[in-house]
């Protein structure tokens, strides 16, 4: 409970500047300056005052105190932040109750004492395993038949203990508060993790979002899987902002940790297996109100049967697993299509679909339209419950399908930086600026949607009159699913204004782009 006394007394004694690591850090005068986390900083422009207690960015506007600092960087909640901070400073938040104080003195030593023990079997197992990288053994094996390299392996703490490799599972702000076992010669179970004390529950931890936050605060798109090996083969090919949630369901606690740590779009990648696909569907309902307010959205990457998104990167490469994310199903559209699938290529009465299939798809598709406000996503579903039933249940027959759309006429998820925002006019202005495709071309594109986006403008470019090409991909689109259709859709009618904008002054907005997406650094 945080009360009035003790958020003085943090507010008094919690210093800014110990917040951050000191190398972090270059003095400037009585202050000092590093880079803002809240925007694309190249320069250091964030000014950490111990005078005034605050940081503050003079060129994004942004700024806070030492509470606020642990919120955002940690994803606490206010009064999770006063009490962290009253720790560090030796602080106690029951002062004036004698028995409340010895009770939290004992929880508080019991923390420190089962962190310091995290710490050193984290170390013991960390020994062990890099025993076996250098000289061989099954838990090194394993990782060399996942694609993992030693170098991720240390990067990521990993270890061995009892026939298993360890995993260490680290809070928000990086400290091992458990361990995750994998089996190595069949154990059952596959994975078991440690038991739940003060320092760890198992549903209210995300695995790797101590290293994907920065990501996804920066994007606000968090990329979902299963198990934390998936996780970790993921980073080590390039997704930053993958995280997993140790087995098939999601809690409310582990969503609000994501959504703390400024989770705007959720990317569901779980495995492509019936297990896989009902915890998927779980998940959307669960996340429902949050979609359909438009607080939270999200896509589902559509996996081959059978293979997850780890054996996806180690089969077909990290291309393949950008090409998922680009055409993922939005929700709505993935639920439908689960709702539809035992109607595919089934007729009515020729040893198809049954009447009670029939019947069982229209109650669970009512059940579905109901849960739905009115607006686009319900007149939507409609349209698509009757499209795929090919008939008008009398349960369906008093609902309104004006103004309804197909799914892929859904809106684009926005662009979350300056750089995504830049790469979509990109594409607007290779459709509708025919001189300047070329150096439009030359660009580099790193947003997998605007990729794909740019290559069919580009291919159909060469097959149809440049009057004809807005139309053309708008065509394509209305045949595509998820981000590529809704970008194309976008980019192709931007509205009459914009393309007559577009074409009197092609070159301005060229030379923006131009200054704006300057060639990437090479690695």
């Amino acid at each position: 409970m945080v009360t009035p006394v003790l958020l003085e007394l943090v507010r008094e004694r919690a210093r800014i500047e110990e917040l951050f690591d000191p190398t972090e850090l270059r003095k400037a005068g009585r202050e000092f300056l590093t880079r803002c986390p809240w925007h694309d900083d190249r320069r250091p422009s964030l000014t950490v005052s111990p005078v005034r207690n605050r940081v503050h960015c003079f060129v994004c506007g942004r700024g806070t105190d030492a509470i606020g600092w642990l919120q955002d960087r940690q994803g606490l909640s206010f009064q999770e932040a006063v009490l962290e901070l009253a720790q560090r400073c030796g602080i106690s938040p029951v002062e004036g109750d004698p028995q409340a104080q010895q009770r939290w003195e004992q929880e508080r030593r019991q923390r420190r004492e089962l962190l310091a023990r995290r710490q050193r079997q984290r170390l013991q197992f960390q020994q062990n395993l890099e025993r076996q990288l250098v000289n061989g053994g099954p838990a090194a094996e394993l990782l060399r038949r996942r694609g993992l390299s030693p170098e991720t392996a240390r990067h990521w703490q990993l270890g061995f203990a009892d026939g298993r490799l360890v995993i260490p599972l680290n809070d928000p702000s990086g400290q091992c508060v458990g361990f995750c076992g994998r089996a190595l010669a069949g154990q059952l179970p596959k994975y078991r993790n440690s038991a739940g004390d003060l320092l760890f529950q198992r549903n209210g931890l995300v695995f790797g979002l101590d290293r994907a936050a920065a990501a996804i605060r920066r994007e606000g798109v968090a990329l979902l899987v299963e198990g934390p090996l998936d996780g970790i083969q993921l980073h080590q090919a390039g997704f930053c902002h993958a995280v997993a949630c140790l087995g098939t369901s999601v809690s409310p606690l582990q969503l609000q940790l994501l959504r703390r740590h400024g989770l705007r779009h959720l990317l569901i990648a779980f495995d492509g297996d019936s297990a896989g696909r009902s915890a998927t569907a779980r998940l959307l309902e669960q996340l429902q109100p949050q979609l359909v307010s438009g607080e939270l959205t999200a896509t589902v990457l559509q996996l081959p049967e059978g293979q997850d998104a780890d054996g996806l990167v180690r089969s077909q490469g990290a291309a393949a697993l950008e090409g998922l994310i680009a055409g993922a199903e939005h929700w709505l559209e993935w639920r439908l299509a689960r709702l539809l699938e035992p109607l595919d290529g089934a007729e009515i009465g020729r040893g198809g679909a049954s009447l009670e299939v029939l019947q069982r798809i229209e109650r669970e598709g009512q059940v579905l339209l109901q849960s739905l406000p009115e607006g686009v996503l319900r007149r939507t579903a409609e349209q698509q419950l009757e499209q795929g039933l090919a008939l008008r249940p009398s349960g369906l027959e008093s609902l309104t399908l004006v103004g309804s759309m197909p799914l892929t006429a859904l809106p684009l998820v926005p662009a979350t930086t300056a750089r995504q925002r830049a790469e979509r006019r990109v594409v607007r202005l290779f459709i509708h600026a025919p001189d300047c495709r070329d150096p439009l071309l030359a660009l580099p594109i790193t947003d997998p949607a605007c990729r794909a986006g740019l290559d069919w403008a580009s291919n159909l470019a060469v097959a149809v009159a440049d009057d004809q090409l807005p139309a053309a991909l708008v065509q394509v689109a209305r045949q595509l699913g998820g981000s590529i259709a809704a970008l194309l859709r976008q980019a192709a009618a931007p509205g009459e204004d914009v393309v007559q904008l577009l074409r009197r002054d092609p070159q301005a907005e060229l030379q923006a782009l131009l200054d704006g997406l300057e060639p990437l650094p090479r690695e």
